[in-house]
């Protein structure tokens, strides 16, 4: 497995947005996402993904410089209009705007219309609890991808949501997940290696299971929400946030709250700990080292590497990078002996 100093890959990938139209800057911070998911350990999301995001600057579903403007800056809320950009662009924007808001007045709101996908919401809602921040996030995209439940007809896209919630001697809690059974990368992937995918996730048209994850059909084929209605709920609630409360079909929401709100922030990071420790500590299965709570593992991996100056790369995801670097005329990163 090849490895390569994490400045090379960026490098690689801001190098790359140039050829396709992206401006510097805007480069830098979908590079940064996607070297996120990397790091974190959800390759899926990572080089591997990065090659569709080069072919939707190119063909058109997303737009490589747009304009993003705010249309809204109250003392609680934010909507930033996203020119049908890349996710990451706008929600940075909404982001940051959020922090300060939610410092200042205790809760903070913030729309992103018109936009593109987002790639990972984790890096955000993370960077609001690193502020001392509770985050929840949820993107949202009318695509025929997910169906109701007992339905046919795809309605939705895999809507992620996102939550992170600030610790102290702990990493944060970071929950970053599809409402989807798998995600849709996940089978894309699956189909680029030639691999099988557990019944029950996808369906062809007709309801009946597809396991062979060559046979999707973007457009077809349905992803079934996670836990059934469960998943479908859930599905339509980020519908209802991400457009339906900003009037968009793409669109991405996030809500911060202060907890100084409740409780002055040293008890509630004391309390804070003492959950996570409470359930770290809990009878583990024979085998297992270690109970993790959600996105532990892989701040850890993302902290280990990032240390290490090196991101380790599977198959997909170099083969990924070399159809760029072919189809674009862009240099190979240089691999670390």
């Amino acid at each position: 497995m090849p490895e390569i100093a994490n400045s090379v890959v960026m490098d690689f990938m801001e190098r790359s947005l140039d050829r396709v139209g992206v401006p510097a800057s805007e480069a830098r911070e979908i590079a940064d996402v996607i070297l996120d998911s990397e790091l974190r350990g959800k390759p899926d999301h990572g080089l591997y993904f990065f090659r569709f995001m080069i072919t939707w600057l190119q063909d058109g579903t997303m737009n490589p410089a747009p304009t993003t403007t705010i249309t809204k800056d109250s003392a609680l809320s934010t909507t930033i209009e996203s020119d049908n950009g890349c996710g990451v662009i706008g929600m940075n924007i909404a982001t940051e705007m959020s922090i300060a808001k939610a410092k200042n007045i205790g809760m903070s709101a913030a729309a992103v219309t018109n936009s593109a996908n987002v790639i990972a919401l984790g890096p955000f809602v993370q960077r609001a609890a690193e502020e001392g921040l509770i985050a929840f996030s949820c993107s949202a995209f009318r695509h025929p991808l997910i169906p109701p439940t007992n339905g046919l007809t795809g309605k939705f896209g895999t809507n992620p949501i996102a939550y992170a919630f600030p610790a102290g001697r702990h990493a944060p809690f970071v929950l970053d997940m599809a409402t989807s059974g798998i995600a849709a990368a996940k089978v894309w992937e699956a189909a680029t290696n030639g691999e099988s995918i557990p019944a029950g996730f996808v369906e062809y048209p007709d309801g009946s299971p597809l396991t062979e994850a060559v046979d999707y059909k973007l457009g077809e084929s349905l992803i079934l929400p996670m836990s059934g209605v469960k998943g479908y709920g859930l599905a339509m609630m980020s519908d209802l946030f991400a457009n339906v409360l900003a009037g968009n079909d793409w669109g991405h929401f996030l809500w911060l709250i202060n907890p100084e709100e409740f409780q002055p922030m040293n008890e509630y990071l004391e309390t804070m700990d003492g959950e996570l420790d409470r359930i770290k500590s809990g009878k583990k299965k024979p085998g297992v080292d270690e109970i993790f709570y959600p996105g532990e593992r892989g701040q850890r991996k993302m902290a280990g590497l990032l240390e290490k100056d090196a991101v380790p790369l599977g198959d997909t995801a170099w083969n990924a990078m070399q159809s760029i670097a072919d189809e674009l005329s862009v240099e190979m990163p240089i691999t670390i002996d």
